[in-house]
């Protein structure tokens, strides 16, 4: 062996791979192991760079080599199983790694192991697995740098935000927010966390602290004031809105950035539906129908309007179904409220690969990490077709949800403005509202009720004896469902007590609410007791 030629070869190989100049690269590699053909570091070297340029039958070749030069080096299966990885054989890589578990390793690649396994472990959208296998992680790190790592910080977020496991998303986030003080993100999360929790204080303090330390430019700003808008709304009328004037403040805000250069369209829309339940509750129903519309027409133009309607029957004053929407409005509010959680950590956590699918993690040289400019290009062992037919099935459910609370907002304003022409022909919407059993429920139920109120005022084309059969259908249904006992059993409880109730049935709806929690049986045997006044009067 030549050992100068061997430095000589080591040298010039390391500069032009820090150079990315990885065809030269291998070229001195190659030099530098005629000289020493079983070198570990040149071998690994070598397939490091053969993998930078998407060649991977020939880093294989030299991956092996240095996996057959020293068998119990786990360093060097370390490096073949990545390779496996970045090829997008995942069961090679899983085989990979594990077996480089069970052998001698340097510490900084035992952690590392656990790293890659918890990058799997997300791809294949197993979160639990990916937190543990961050915790090992953690834990194989003697450096104690992980524990500072802000995107390994940002990714356990998310995945605790996956499994809802709030408190330790809460953790996590603390901890990546006092590491990072200028990434807005941390503060958006942080945020959104204590306002679902009511902590509207210092929910509202750390959109100050966000807008001061964090925030670039105007979209950033926008942004957090969409944040304080929402708040607005779900802490309006709660002890901390001491003034009462949190709705006037979300209502004002809201007609500003609507207006407002920035945003996207998607945050526009967003902003109009929630501006549109607002002033359901500030009693500008009209208004709510004008924005709704606007929507309604960008969204579908193309929609038919919903078949005839058909009777059925009640005994209630109309604004009852106002008075209920008013009594579930700020519950399916917390509910969209967390929902864009979800939505709003979409961005928080994606550090694993860029927008073109490159890997962006950066180890230390001699170990074999990402190579910049490389691309996936997809994962043997993952159905990626299937994966990214659940994204598409999830972003089509997003835009489900979003018409579906769209229309759930018409029929509340048609009820209130007791157009139950209008009324029916939303609920018939919202009754087919897929994966949301209260609007399905409340959709059955309206439509019930505002046949009967047609019947009752002697509309043409609807009878008593019709509505009172729409009722009894919907009774059965009710009841039907309540038989089942799962988590629909509450809802068809609640709306099957109150139909007892519009049919002058007390005793039976008295008997049913005696079934519910003490909060929602005060609610339903205060409406018996005005359907009883009702019919007296």
């Amino acid at each position: 062996m030549d050992i100068e030629a061997y430095k000589e070869a080591i040298a010039n190989a390391d500069v032009a791979f820090a150079n990315a100049r990885f065809e030269n690269a291998v070229a001195w590699y190659d030099k530098a192991l005629k000289e020493a053909p079983d070198d570990g570091y040149a071998l690994s070297k070598a397939g490091t760079a053969l993998v930078s340029l998407n060649r991977f039958d020939d880093a294989f070749v030299y991956f092996n080599r240095a996996v057959e030069s020293d068998p119990q080096n786990g360093d060097h299966v370390f490096n073949l199983a990545n390779a496996y990885f970045f090829a997008g054989d995942i069961p090679k890589a899983m085989e990979n790694y594990t077996a480089a578990e069970m052998m001698e390793c340097s510490d900084d690649v035992r952690a590392r192991i656990y790293y890659q396994l918890a990058l799997m472990c997300s791809i294949k959208r197993d979160y639990k697995a990916a937190l543990i296998n961050y915790q090992k992680y953690e834990d194989a790190d003697k450096t104690g740098q992980v524990s500072l790592d802000t995107d390994v910080l940002s990714e356990r977020v998310q995945l605790y935000l996956q499994v809802e496991d709030f408190d330790n998303a809460l953790k996590y986030t603390l901890k990546w927010l006092n590491l990072a003080p200028d990434d807005l993100r941390c503060y958006v999360v942080y945020f959104n966390l204590l306002t679902v929790s009511g902590q509207y204080g210092k929910a509202l303090k750390v959109l100050d602290d966000a807008e001061k330390f964090a925030a670039k430019d105007e979209n950033d700003k926008y942004a957090l004031d969409v944040s304080r808008a929402n708040l607005y709304v779900n802490a309006a009328n709660t002890e901390f809105d001491t003034g009462r004037d949190f709705n006037q403040k979300a209502y004002d805000l809201m007609n500003e950035l609507i207006v407002s250069p920035y945003g996207t369209q998607d945050s526009k829309n967003e902003l109009v539906l929630a501006l549109g339940e607002l002033c359901i509750s500030m009693e500008k129903v009209d208004e709510a129908i004008d924005l709704m519309t606007m929507l309604t027409a960008e969204a579908e133009p193309e929609e038919e309007p919903a078949a005839p309607v058909q009777p059925a029957d009640t005994s209630v004053d109309p604004a009852e179904i106002d008075a209920m929407l008013a009594e579930n409005m700020q519950a399916m509010e917390a509910k969209i409220a967390s929902g864009e959680i979800s939505e709003e950590l979409g961005d928080t956590a994606t550090v694993t690969y860029d927008e073109d699918g490159r890997p962006v993690r950066t180890y230390p040289d001699g170990v074999f990490g990402e190579v910049d400019g490389y691309q996936l290009p997809g994962f043997k062992g993952v159905d990626m077709d299937a994966l990214e037919k659940e994204d598409a099935e999830q972003k089509a459910t997003e835009q489900a949800d979003f018409r579906a609370r769209v229309n759930y907002t018409l029929l509340t304003c048609y009820a209130f403005k007791e157009d139950f022409e209008k009324t029916i022909e939303y609920a018939r919407l919202v009754r087919m509202t897929p994966n949301n059993t209260y609007y399905s429920y409340f959709g059955r139920y309206s439509e019930a009720f505002a046949v009967m109120r047609l019947a009752k005022m002697g509309r043409e084309g609807y009878t008593l004896e019709d509505a009172k059969r729409k009722y009894d259908e919907e009774l059965a249904f009710f009841r039907g469902e309540m038989i089942k006992a799962n988590e629909s059993s509450a809802f068809a409880l609640l709306f099957r007590t109150r139909m007892y109730a519009e049919l002058g049935k007390y005793g039976k709806a008295e008997e049913l609410a005696g079934l519910m929690t003490d909060q929602d049986r005060a609610a339903l045997m205060s409406y018996i007791e005005e359907c009883r006044k009702q019919e007296a009067g």
